[in-house]
């Protein structure tokens, strides 16, 4: 066993590095952006410090001392995980965990859009796997709003009875897609996997059906305007189940639940951003996108809300995000 000096002096430059830290944080100064990805790690060293002075008996003045940094510590990484801001979340932190898990994103984009332009395109060769997709329910509610004669605003309006409840019925719709599709990754990936696919098919089936057999402006012009929200909040939320899925399938050192815990902290800042899309999304589908408005007005907000979307999705750093 070391000598409590050996010891001391061993660890003496990292006890410092975090006296300064806490010193640093006492009188209310940030911390740089590596100095706060390290500080839980160094946290944890400090606890182990602790512990092993207090076994071997390395005498009161030295368990003092590290006692006193375990609970700057705790006090300072507690204040900053119990207090939600939503300000830091929506500018740095969600953006900074989308960054983080960019090759997520890429891998959702491939399931999806592979199956929807292969939907989408089929109808020109016939409507079976199409009328396999949406079944004679879902051909009905699209010729009700896209339909030669359709109206997508008397027929939500006539299904939902006003834009608020519209509004509401997309919110409880969406989030619904969302959740199950985050979920999904809790079975090691593959129900995000099915999850992304079929709705990739389905949203295909529902276009293609619409370029067949109705009015293709009409589709085009209703979701031109949400479609940035309401699409990137999918894939986003398929990130999330990803990277849980990913955790399971790669622990590294850690057990699986562990790997699982580690993991479901991040899907759930993921999650929480697609939820907040997912709600914008919903509102501008029940009070903009079925009214009817010149089309070079609906696609000009349709462009205009994609390109902030992918701007503001871009714009995150992968250190901006607090590791858990």
């Amino acid at each position: 066993m070391i000598s409590r000096k050996q010891f001391q002096q061993m660890n003496e430059g990292r006890w410092l590095e975090s006296e300064r830290q806490i010193a640093k944080l006492d009188g209310r100064d940030k911390l740089t952006p590596e100095e706060a990805r390290e500080m839980p790690a160094s946290f944890r060293k400090v606890c182990q410090d602790l512990g092993l002075a207090g076994e071997r008996l390395y005498g009161l003045a030295l368990s003092s001392r590290l006692n006193g940094l375990v609970m700057g510590g705790f006090r300072h990484l507690h204040r900053s995980r119990a207090r939600f801001q939503p300000i830091r979340f929506l500018t740095r932190t969600f953006p900074g965990a989308f960054k983080h898990n960019l090759g997520f994103f890429w891998v959702s984009v491939v399931l999806f859009w592979l199956p929807f332009f292969l939907l989408a395109f089929s109808g020109q060769w016939g409507l079976v796997w199409i009328q396999s997709i949406l079944g004679p329910e879902g051909m009905q509610g699209m010729d009700a709003m896209y339909g030669k004669d359709g109206d997508a605003l008397a027929h939500g309006r006539a299904t939902h009875g006003s834009d608020f409840m519209m509004f509401g019925h997309y919110v409880q719709n969406n989030v619904s897609i969302d959740f199950r599709t985050f979920a999904g990754g809790i079975f090691y990936g593959i129900g995000t996997l099915f999850f992304t696919i079929f709705n990739g098919l389905a949203i295909g089936a529902a276009a293609g059906y619409v370029h067949e057999t109705g009015d293709p402006m009409k589709f085009w012009t209703f979701v031109s305007g949400h479609s940035a929200f309401e699409l990137v909040g999918l894939h986003i939320s398929s990130m999330a189940g990803l990277r849980l899925g990913w955790g399971l399938i790669r622990p590294g050192q850690l057990t699986r639940m562990a790997a699982l815990i580690k993991n479901a902290q991040e899907s759930l800042v993921l999650l929480g951003g697609a939820a907040v899309l997912t709600f914008f999304a919903a509102f501008i589908e029940g009070f903009w996108s079925a009214h009817p408005n010149p089309p070079a007005l609906k696609f000009g907000v349709g462009i205009f809300f994609w390109v902030l979307t992918i701007l503001y999705l871009m714009s995150g750093r992968k250190e901006w995000y607090e590791r858990p």
